[in-house]
């Protein structure tokens, strides 16, 4: 089952550790309506019982609200046969593995104030919507889409309903990578609302065992004014006056035990997956934002560790193997740092040499005991990144 972490020792050395006269402000957030939402995280093995339920929130009690969504297929696939692997020795037939970095974009309509639940393994067929149609005002034996059909019959206007909205399942099984959602109007041009929140819920089961983990999708909100049409195409997040939307952030703190460390009331060894995902995307031409990572690593005595690692589109790595194949000797282990938490800063570093230069977002999750029973928690952002992000849209 999903356990609480602990949060005492971190928050404290978190405090400590923020440096003197740094702007510890971010523009995203993962406790506010925004007109763009993130979920860093979207897995389904439906063989070995993993998969993720979406939650989308409309908190607009007033109007409906259009939503252009995309999920992004972060799998590596084999050269020869196209099947997904892992690394090369996964390739049965040969070739090479080479990441991807695909979307799939679906429509979601959300009437006022309307929150809506699937699954990523199933989508949502039309017939599962709530509110498959609306009803004429004037006459509600008469279903509709629109209030164009109503007005046929004299009928007054059309309620608002789901009409619009096709959710597919994700691209392949298994899968894993992101889910982003944006904004927009019945055209599909992103609109300046900040109406959108939402949650994801990680499971895992098997006969014997049932593992349930969520998080907080991440808002970016649009600094346009309300409801104005944006028909930039790149989409621009910050900084400052450049963009319609705020930008992303300049660090991400994450609050952490070091991997191997012992639970000291369960006893149980505890590590810690991190996941992180581009703020800048192409998805157009699917070209994925990248980004250079320094890990400035603290233990609590603030003794300082730092390595580096590169992301493309997508990553989710066990922390102590961002930086070597064997655990014990890294630097996110707690028998080399010498206590059990500490405080990782993760600061995208501007890579002239990408092709899409990007920052990052990100969520972990941590994980405790042989039996793993988890917790996904959302990072900590500081500051805003002095560089523009994008999102090219198809």
């Amino acid at each position: 089952m999903g356990q609480v972490r602990w949060a005492g020792w971190t928050m404290a050395i978190a405090t400590a550790l923020v440096i003197s006269g740094a702007q510890a402000r971010a523009d995203v957030a993962s406790d506010r309506p925004a007109a763009i939402v993130v979920y860093p995280k979207i897995v389904v093995d439906t063989t070995n019982g993993v998969d993720t339920v979406i939650r989308l929130t409309n908190t607009n009690l007033n109007n409906l609200i259009d939503v252009h969504c995309f999920f992004i297929d972060a799998n590596s696939h084999c050269t020869s046969d196209g099947s997904i692997c892992k690394d090369a020795t996964s390739c049965s037939s040969g070739g090479q593995c080479l990441p991807s970095c695909v979307e799939t974009d679906f429509d979601i309509v959300l009437t006022q104030g309307q929150p809506i639940e699937w699954k990523a393994s199933d989508g949502l067929a039309n017939s599962d919507l709530p509110l498959p149609y609306g009803i004429c005002t004037g006459n509600q034996f008469i279903r509709c889409g629109s209030s164009d059909q109503c007005a046929l019959f004299n009928a007054g206007t059309c309620t608002q309903s789901n009409v619009g909205t096709r959710i597919p399942p994700v691209s392949e099984d298994p899968f894993v990578g992101e889910l982003k959602c944006i904004a927009t109007g019945a055209d599909h041009v992103p609109v300046a609302r900040n109406d959108l929140k939402g949650e994801a819920i990680l499971e895992s089961s098997t006969e014997t065992e049932l593992d349930v983990a969520s998080y907080n999708a991440i808002g970016i909100q649009a600094t346009a004014a309300a409801g104005t049409p944006i028909t930039d195409n790149p989409l621009v997040l910050g900084p400052g006056s450049e963009g319609n939307y705020n930008g992303c952030p300049n660090v991400l703190i994450l609050d952490n035990f070091f991997d191997l460390a012992t639970d000291p009331i369960s006893g149980d060894t505890i590590t810690t997956d991190l996941t992180l995902v581009a703020c800048s995307e192409d998805l157009l031409r699917q070209v994925a934002g990248s980004a250079t990572v320094q890990y400035l690593v603290y233990n609590e005595f603030e003794q300082r560790l730092s390595t580096s690692r590169t992301v493309n589109c997508f990553q989710e790595i066990q922390l102590c193997n961002i930086d070597t194949t064997q655990c014990p000797r890294s630097i996110f282990a707690a028998g080399l740092q010498g206590t059990l938490t500490g405080q990782t800063r993760i600061n995208p570093v501007v890579n002239p040499a990408a092709a899409l230069p990007s920052g990052l977002l990100g969520i972990a999750i941590e994980r405790h005991g042989a039996e793993t029973s988890s917790a996904a928690f959302n990072l900590h952002f500081a500051g805003a990144r002095g560089t523009a992000d994008t999102i090219t849209l198809p």
